[in-house]
């Protein structure tokens, strides 16, 4: 599930309702985490700002840039104003190579609702509303000729119910609900090559998650009769085939993830708990590692191992649990400490989690009797209770926004935290508390950042652009965090 966040007001930032940022824990619970301050050196910069000062702000749900999407080396992103014209962007990472690719003037619906920016090749996929066809199947080759609708699968303006685009085998695997049956879609780009593949009929429902492996998509069916089955595709009605089924009943397909080693790991959650399974796309090789007698949360996988978060018995601390890949039981790594002991609603959770550098960081909430949690800290642990240590415990705590967590593919985290009284700023880290501070931003601006997105040796975002809204910004993929020296300080 895609998660969009936001929220400006007059070029000002405000914490979400029900915030709790002054909400102290009692007297020392533990030792304060504090971010250091970075050498400028690896500056990020803004690479352009996207609306006109005075323009109107867009809503929260729909920021302005989004859907910020890698394809072949060239940024794409949209901008969807609220009755205005919407437009398709790319971007070689300067101002003037920052510019819209196909602009779709107002006419009359209050948005286009562009979903679903998969990159195929050159070319990237999205789907969007248009008056007279509906929401529909786009492609773009990076050039306004280019641009077009590439079928009208469902025709007429009621448009078509599309979901899962994946790239595979060079082209477009999609499905589509159709009525009460579920269909399975292929395109290369053109109405002749864009096709219904399989058509599953009617009475299972699809899970929306999915988990590639290989080459090969594979999805969920779910039905009272049937259980839940596991099947697979290539994109093609050959490659297209059932797995397993792997449960009897209908639980909620809770997590999945893809491996970098081509497996794919997912759990099953009922009343009953949660069960814990691997799969590399075969019957065989598809199995179930455990089974917790409660609710578990997938955190990641680090070596031989997945990591899961559960409550303890009394509900006020997280414990961090790892289990083996090749099955073989679990064990209890560490149980994180709660700086509200016996206060009420202070359940902590884990908002969100991320691998990088052979370590496994964790933002950690603790919750509160409003909407917002009360604290929200970064964890990093490299599997062990000795290499489990708090970073931070600044991320926000807005109810409406979370910080990303973005592996940069060089060994450090991005993510966001407050900084002084400069609101919440980009921070790195290499999981050490002197590897972990804000980078310097080039010029003003660069608050709440979203969207992290990796083209080559940049690493794109969208954050305040000290003017008016946001703005498109980047710092390079080898930023690190020095600390200042004390002079500096």
């Amino acid at each position: 599930m895609r998660m969009r966040f936001g929220w400006v007001l007059a070029g000002m930032w405000f914490v979400g309702c029900g915030g709790a940022r002054d909400m102290e824990p009692p007297a020392v619970q533990e030792q304060q985490v504090q971010a250091q301050a970075c050498t400028p050196a690896m500056a990020a910069f803004k690479v352009k700002d996207i609306l006109p000062p005075g323009a109107p702000l867009p809503s929260p749900s729909r920021p302005i840039p989004e859907w910020l999407t890698n394809v072949a080396g060239t940024l794409y992103f949209t901008a969807d104003p609220y009755q205005g014209t919407a437009a398709l962007w790319r971007s070689d990472g300067t101002t003037v190579g920052t510019v819209p690719v196909k602009e779709f003037p107002f006419a009359g619906l209050d948005y286009r609702n562009f979903e679903s920016l998969t990159a195929v090749g050159s070319r990237v996929f999205f789907t969007m509303d248009d008056p007279a066809v509906g929401s529909e199947l786009w492609v773009s080759d990076g050039t306004a000729a280019g641009t077009r609708l590439v079928k009208d699968i469902t025709p007429g303006a009621s448009g078509s119910s599309l979901s899962n685009l994946t790239a595979l085998g060079g082209a477009l695997t999609f499905f589509r609900n159709a009525g009460t049956s579920k269909e399975l879609w292929r395109s290369d780009g053109t109405a002749a090559g864009t096709y219904r593949v399989v058509d599953f009929g009617s009475g299972s429902s699809l899970s929306y998650s999915t988990l590639r492996t290989g080459s090969a998509l594979l999805f969920f069916f779910q039905d009272a009769t049937q259980g839940t089955r596991l099947w697979r595709t290539d994109g093609t009605a050959a490659g297209t085939s059932l797995i397993k089924r792997v449960d009897a009943g209908t639980p909620l397909v809770w997590e999945t993830r893809s491996l970098a080693s081509g497996t794919g790991l997912f759990t099953l959650n009922d009343s009953s708990g949660t069960e814990v399974w691997r799969t590399d796309g075969t019957a065989a090789g598809t199995v179930r590692l455990d089974t917790f007698g409660k609710q578990a949360w997938l955190l990641g996988s680090l070596g031989s191992y997945v990591y899961l978060s559960t409550l303890t018995e009394d509900g006020e601390r997280l414990k961090l649990n790892r289990l083996s890949l090749s099955g073989g039981g679990k064990t209890t790594v560490t149980t994180l400490p709660n700086p509200y002991p016996g206060q009420p609603d202070n359940t902590p959770y884990v908002q969100s989690s991320a691998e990088s550098g052979g370590k496994l960081y964790l933002s950690v909430a603790i919750s509160s009797p409003g909407p917002a949690p009360r604290q929200v800290g970064l964890w990093v642990t490299d599997g062990t209770a000795g290499g489990t240590r708090q970073l931070s415990q600044e991320l926000t705590t807005a109810d409406e926004y979370s910080s990303p967590l973005f592996d940069t593919g060089s060994g450090t985290l991005l993510f966001s935290s407050y900084e002084g009284g400069m609101g919440l700023m980009p921070q790195v880290t290499n999981g050490t508390p002197a590897g972990t501070g804000r980078v310097t931003t080039s010029s003003p601006g660069g608050e709440r950042p979203e969207e992290f997105t990796r083209v080559g040796n940049k690493i794109y975002f969208r954050a305040y652009s000290g003017v008016w809204g946001n703005a498109l910004w980047a710092v390079p993929v080898n930023v690190t965090c020095t600390p200042l020296s004390a002079s500096a300080e």
